[in-house]
């Protein structure tokens, strides 16, 4: 069995876990022909990285916009990882982290919150990548997210792009991979948390002058399979291959 540590960068709400859950039964749910060990980088970003078959960056409610003390430390944490031919996989806050740690600008989305169930397209390399293989040039991910990553890196590739974030899955070397989207989130916890927010999202479009009905993104929200067969490629195409 293949040991991933998933690195969290943040935890669930403690009003919602007695429903949904925290991070790593989501990702459990989809990996669970891999052993998770669990790391709470926001208390200790630096780890040991023998004895890993692959690295998973959690997202977060925390942002790199407001930049606290461990994130640079957990920026060089990924690219130890990388230097050691680990291989990382990024979501969400990961994805923005891998973004940060290869020179990428994270920043405040213009268009605001992305939430719900939404299409990304992959790009002409995104389709030929081991983390896509067998999926379609479009497919359905669910999303709940703020910030992004803006302008790449030099040693940035985009994978994915969107109507809303332009920057859906990036590429760094051989074996470091980021999603802004959640293939660990199925359409209960997205609905979830969209419900939770509530207040937030309804502030956020008011204040942009968006037509934005919540009730009717919750209606929309579903699984996607698609996003969830991102992880288990992953597992197949860069940890059992390392």
């Amino acid at each position: 069995m293949r040991r991933l540590l998933l690195y969290k960068t943040g935890e669930t709400d403690p009003r919602l876990v007695e429903h949904i859950g925290d991070y790593e039964r989501w990702f459990s749910r989809v990996l669970g022909d891999c052993a998770l060990e669990i790391h709470r980088a926001f208390e200790a970003p630096r780890h040991r990285l023998a004895g890993y078959d692959g690295l998973v960056i959690s997202g977060s409610p925390r942002s790199l916009v407001e930049p606290e003390p461990w994130m640079d430390d957990a920026a060089a944490f990924v690219r130890a990882a990388d230097d050691a031919g680990v291989p990382v996989l990024g979501v969400c806050f990961g994805h923005q982290l891998i973004g940060y740690a290869y020179g990428g600008e994270v920043r405040k989305n213009p268009n605001g919150w992305e939430v719900g169930t939404v299409e990304v397209e992959l790009t002409d390399e995104g389709a030929r990548d081991a983390l896509f293989a067998g999926l379609p040039r479009r497919l359905r991910v669910n999303q709940s997210h703020r910030d992004e990553v803006g302008a790449l890196g030099p040693r940035l590739r985009r994978l994915a792009h969107g109507a809303h974030t332009g920057n859906q899955a990036l590429a760094a070397g051989e074996h470091v991979r980021g999603v802004q989207f959640h293939p660990e989130m199925d359409g209960a916890v997205i609905r979830h948390l969209m419900a939770h927010r509530r207040a937030i999202l309804d502030e956020d479009a008011t204040c942009r002058g968006r037509a934005f009905c919540l009730d009717t993104l919750l209606s929309r929200a579903a699984d996607t399979p698609d996003a969830e067969r991102v992880l288990r490629n992953f597992v197949a195409g860069f940890v059992k291959a390392a």
